[in-house]
């Protein structure tokens, strides 16, 4: 039983920390640096996209590029290709969707997006690229608990990964003692 528990606690530290993490990017833009608009105020149609392209030079170490549409209920998607040939893809999430770039120091190469509206409404589309408060810590706050919320959402999902491997090997322990001792 006491296996079980601590499982569970890790459970919801997980689920917990996962959260945290994604209302802090959430709320990102009011706190990164160096912010730069890219797409303004763009209207898409259904089945429209939007593409550009980010030089490797525009680029912090530790980048953000964050879409926002209008109405939020606009189904819009984000595809980014990166230097290296890797592709990322996400579906927006109440007209919000962030990717995070990691300034690659070997491959100098341009990052491209492109943002398609999926939905069957014309959407208004900005995109916004800056510096990660999170990644790089340089956040503009002056709400430091909003400046450690990542840390912090991190340092809970480790536990609750850690609290559910323990309770998981714990319950498995106590299941074979048992087992042992009714035969």
């Amino acid at each position: 039983m006491r296996g079980l528990i601590i499982a569970l606690v890790g459970v919801s530290l997980l689920t917990v920390g996962a959260s945290i993490f994604d209302r802090s990017y959430a709320v990102v833009e009011s706190v990164m640096g160096d912010k730069q608009d890219i797409v303004k105020g763009k209207v898409l149609s259904q089945g429209q996209s939007v593409n550009s392209t980010i030089p490797w030079d525009q680029l912090a170490t530790h980048s953000i590029l964050i879409v926002n549409s209008s109405p939020t209920s606009a189904r819009i998607k984000l595809q980014v290709t990166e230097p290296t040939g890797g592709t990322f893809e996400k579906e927006s999430k109440n007209g919000f969707i962030y990717h995070i770039i990691g300034k690659s120091t070997q491959n100098q190469g341009n990052y491209y997006f492109r943002v398609l509206n999926l939905g069957g409404e014309p959407a208004s589309i900005n995109v916004v690229l800056g510096e990660d408060p999170y990644l790089s810590g340089k956040c503009n706050s002056d709400d430091r608990v909003m400046c450690y919320a990542i840390p912090a959402s991190i340092g809970i999902v480790i536990a609750g990964m850690l609290a559910l491997i323990i309770g998981s090997l714990i319950a498995i322990n106590d299941l074979s003692k048992r087992k042992k001792h009714l035969t």
